[in-house]
């Protein structure tokens, strides 16, 4: 009986909708949509706290930077993710409520893999920033060449850009189309240096600004800026070798746990036992958890304030 009552809904549902428009339906299903989507309560949520709200704006404009896609679209790709990464910490919160007795250890472990999804997908934007921000000194470089032949800064951009590693052109290109429909260049400037994200990029902005400003000709600071650059990238470099070996440690370490653990649980079958059902064996993985957070934590601060 319940199956033919449902066969009624359906075919009434079905028919009242044929007897609408379709553009009408169609734009009613996508504002309601647009109205009721978890994306939009999500963005609202995040917007409440500043922290969370300027770190979610800052990875829009890197994602601006390598991708060169709008505003909205890299916002909807971050919302995007965070959902994703929620149902699948959720689901793994599921499965293992059915291997571990320890309820609290639960929570912490899928918690422990939400922040951790978060933080790999970060280092990944971070990652590709740093490769535009190491092609900088090549891009200033094409700048100044064309700079000290024109002598006007709209010119230099448009006959560099193209001549400047890819990603790091692209965001010339784009300030110099900002450059030639924006009437209020400062606004321009500082716009293509917040989306660079890199102290070189906002002194550089400082001198465009300075010229436009009526500073006059710029070869002088833009040549000390490109010095300024490679002493720099110099000192980098060795500070990055120590910086790679403090890392490949702490990976090397965790891998090897890891990797142990693994061959533990399958060649011992009391170790899966002792992990999984004790209070024991779910705090070890719980504090296991918790210092790779910590470190992770620890490690992206202080880069984020260097």
């Amino acid at each position: 009986m319940y199956k033919i009552l449902v066969s009624i809904a359906l075919i009434c549902l079905f028919v009242s909708l044929l007897r609408k428009p379709r553009k009408m339906k169609l734009y009613n299903l996508s504002k309601q949509f647009r109205k009721n989507t978890i994306f939009t309560k999500l963005d609202k949520i995040i917007s409440k706290s500043k922290y969370f709200n300027k770190m979610k704006e800052e990875y829009i404009s890197k994602l601006q930077l390598i991708n060169f896609k709008s505003y909205e679209f890299n916002n909807e790709l971050i919302l995007k993710y965070v959902v994703i990464d929620a149902v699948v910490s959720l689901f793994i919160l599921i499965i293992l409520l059915r291997l571990i007795t320890m309820w609290s250890a639960v929570i912490i472990i899928s918690i422990a893999f939400f922040y951790l999804t978060i933080k790999l997908v970060e280092s990944i934007v971070d990652y590709q920033i740093i490769k535009i921000h190491r092609q900088f000194p090549a891009a200033l470089q094409c700048f100044l060449n064309e700079y000290i032949i024109n002598k006007n800064i709209k010119n230099a951009i448009n006959n560099s850009y193209y001549k400047m590693p890819k990603k790091i052109g692209g965001a010339f290109e784009m300030l110099a189309r900002e450059l030639s429909g924006e009437k209020k260049y400062e606004n321009a400037i500082k716009k293509f240096a917040n989306k660079l994200s890199y102290v070189w990029g906002h002194s550089f902005a400082e001198i465009l600004i300075m010229s436009y400003k009526g500073t006059g000709d710029i070869t002088e600071e833009l040549m000390t800026l490109n010095r300024l650059v490679s002493e720099e990238i110099t000192a980098e470099e060795e500070e990055k070798s120590s910086k790679f070996a403090n890392k490949f440690t702490f990976i090397f370490v965790y891998v090897v746990t890891i990797i142990g653990v693994i061959i533990n649980l399958k060649e011992n079958d009391l170790s899966v036992y002792l992990y999984f059902y004790t209070r024991t064996g779910n705090a070890l993985i719980v504090a296991w958890l918790v210092i790779l957070i910590v470190r992770i934590t620890y490690t992206s601060l202080t880069e984020r304030g260097r």
